[in-house]
């Protein structure tokens, strides 16, 4: 019997491990992924629930085509990469979701309430940054047609050190190089990513770089396999690539924040 409790030992420490890991790469690059978090079962019940979310937004899309009255907002999409940029987007909007036009062929869906739980896994690294009685969450969908083109550079957090140059120019310093973290989003892949499909493209370690000192730091892709998740700090530079294969690419997400930032593109 002490032998299974010693192997049970062995495999918790490999656990604590495994965790800490996870959370120090984090922290020291800005994304990491998670392997094998969803099984295949959980896998099919997020696809069920994606496919819910999508057939929400495909109704709001299909009101705004034969009702004037629900014709597309306007969204002030901000990103910060080289200058700050205000991208007018199509917005679509009812009671239960709010849905985005990122660019052609790729659409930002997130459901306004849901009480759906996050993954152990996610939330066990996010303790670690963001008390829980501290955060909030969403959950959403980012879908991916075939031929959508390559997303804007940019960061999930706008920058919060004030207003930019009239050029574009802004400092975002402080941000990066003083605040703890505040943002994580959480990707949770429905099909297997890879650079056919366009697996998202990240500069590592920019969560805690300004743009110029970014310049020349490493990109990374990282391929997915279905159960995979990844994390990453809203403040790192990145971008969804484009579709090139012959298949739709959905990717549910959290986004995971400190109760104090809150943001409105409207």
């Amino acid at each position: 019997m002490k032998y299974f409790y010693l192997y049970k030992f062995k495999s918790f420490k490999k656990y604590i491990n495994m965790s800490n890991l996870i959370i120090n790469q984090l922290i020291e690059d800005g994304v990491v992924v998670i392997k094998n978090a969803y099984t295949k079962e959980q896998i099919n019940n997020l696809k069920n629930f994606s496919k819910d979310i999508e057939n929400k937004g495909n109704e709001l899309l299909l009101e705004k085509t034969i009702n004037q009255k629900t014709k597309a907002q306007i969204y002030n999409y901000t990103t910060h990469y080289d200058k700050e940029i205000c991208h007018k987007k199509k917005f679509y909007e009812n009671d239960n979701i709010h849905i985005i036009e990122i660019v052609k062929g790729r659409y930002d869906m997130s459901l306004k309430n849901c009480d759906k739980d996050i993954h152990t896994s996610i939330l066990e690294v996010v303790n670690h940054l963001i008390k829980p009685e501290n955060r909030s969450y969403t959950w959403g969908l980012l879908t991916s047609s075939v031929n959508s083109v390559d997303g804007h550079w940019h960061r999930d957090t706008v920058n919060i050190n004030g207003d930019a140059e009239e050029n574009g120019d802004y400092d975002d310093s402080v941000m990066v190089h003083h605040m703890k973290p505040f943002y994580f989003t959480v990707l949770i892949p429905l099909v297997p990513l890879n650079k056919e499909n366009g697996t998202p493209e990240f500069i590592r370690g920019s969560h805690k770089l300004t743009y110029k000192e970014s310049i020349n730091k490493e990109h990374i892709r990282m391929d997915t396999d279905l159960g995979d998740i990844i994390i990453f700090d809203g403040r790192i530079f990145h971008r969804g690539c484009n579709n090139i294969s012959r298949e739709e690419r959905p990717v549910l997400y959290n986004m995971i924040h400190r109760n104090w930032y809150i943001e409105n593109g409207n």
